[in-house]
Order: structure tokens, then C-alpha cells, then sequence
């Protein structure tokens, strides 16, 4: 897809109110599938906490591009996605991939996600050590390494933070604005590791007194 034939694409579903290209959600699934995949050790995975969700929003409001002279804020989800099914194809052309390509999952959810997980970390790789032709990407990672770096170095620590926090619990008010959120049950992720959860104060050994 043309780069700024996408970005009109992303301005025309953000006045509709619509944030998600076809796309894009599979694409985030498969990379927090690949980081959090569902095992003995801990038996709710990434997709069972909906941690693609909050990768999602968070791209999408929190670190949204602002074109000032069209006053218009550009969700980044859509264009970050498309960056990581291009480097994956990238990553194929070089011959890269260890696993084959399932091309029935490529055709219905995009060429990342019808990688191995494997081959998905060698695609994050590859953006990470910019051994692709940024030219090929969409806006803003349009010939811009500082862009591609910055985002591709936070998707990894947002799918650990998104998975691990209190997200999947607040279930239908998930998606709300942050002060409409509520805690709807206690987080599986938190039972799973054994964390208590937050309090008002812990007994610990603080130091002495001082007269």
C-alpha cells in the first residue's frame, strides 16, 4: 500500500470514528501472542488477557501523530502495523524466515502474523537494526530511523506492561476514558504471579526514628 495513501485512509476512518484497518488487530495479536504465548508456567496467554487491546489504545491515544495544520491526530496502531507486515515480507524477500508461511493466514490477516513466532522476533529484529528500506514504510516511519526505532523499542515493553497490569479486568470499561474505567474483577496476570495487589502501605522496616 502507497505510504500516504494509507495515511489518507487513516484521516477518512478517523473522522468515521472507525480506528482499525482490516488488518491491523490480527498483526498486534500475533506480536503479543509471540511475546506472551499461553504455556503450563502461565496458562492465560496474551490473547486471553486482550493484551493487543491495550497495545492498540495506547498507540492510538497516547502516542497518536499530530498534523497541526490540518488539526487532525493520526492513531499510530494502523501505521505501526503496516510497518511490521512490511518488514516481515522484507524479511522473506532476504530469505530470512526459518519457518515457512502459512499463505492462507497471509492473505486473511497480513504477512506477520502468518509468520512462526519465531521469524516474528527476527522481523522485530530486522526494524530494530534497520537492515530494511525505510523509503518502503508508511508515514511517519517514512525514511525516518529515529521514528522506527523509538516505536519498535516500545511495543515490546508496552506488551509486557499491558499484560501484566490491570487491564484485562476492567472488561467492558476497558476501552472507556481512563476515569470511566473500573476494576471489574481481580487481574488473572496478578494471581498468577502472586501480586497482592496495590495498598494504602506494606509493614516494612523504613529506617529509625529520628528524635
Amino acid at each position: 500500500m502507497n505510504s500516504f495513501q494509507l495515511l489518507f485512509d487513516i484521516i477518512h476512518l478517523k473522522k468515521n470514528k472507525e480506528l482499525s484497518l482490516p488488518q491491523t488487530q490480527a498483526t498486534f495479536k500475533a506480536f503479543v501472542d509471540a511475546i506472551f504465548p499461553r504455556t503450563h508456567e502461565e496458562p492465560s496467554g496474551a490473547l486471553d488477557l486482550h493484551t493487543e487491546e491495550f497495545l492498540i489504545w495506547v498507540l492510538d491515544h497516547l502516542l497518536s501523530l499530530t498534523i497541526v495544520k490540518k488539526n487532525v491526530n493520526i492513531p499510530m496502531a494502523n501505521v505501526t502495523a503496516e510497518m511490521l507486515n512490511i518488514a516481515a515480507k522484507e524479511l522473506i524477500d532476504k530469505g530470512e524466515n526459518k519457518k515457512s508461511v502459512n499463505p492462507d493466514i497471509m492473505q486473511e490477516k497480513g504477512v506477520f502474523a502468518a509468520l512462526d513466532p519465531s521469524d516474528r522476533f527476527r522481523t522485530i529484529s530486522l526494524l530494530e537494526e534497520l537492515r530494511l528500506d525505510l523509503a518502503n514504510l508508511p508515514v511517519p516511519f517514512w525514511n525516518n530511523s529515529g521514528v522506527v526505532l523509538a516505536i519498535t523499542s516500545v511495543l515490546t515493553l508496552l506488551t509486557v506492561f499491558g499484560h501484566y497490569s490491570e487491564w484485562c479486568a476492567y472488561d467492558s470499561t476497558k476501552l472507556e476514558t481512563v476515569e470511566k474505567r473500573i476494576i471489574q474483577e481481580f487481574p488473572v496476570s496478578w494471581k498468577e504471579v502472586g501480586y497482592p495487589g496495590p495498598s494504602k502501605g506494606y509493614r516494612a522496616f523504613r529506617g529509625y526514628l529520628i528524635e
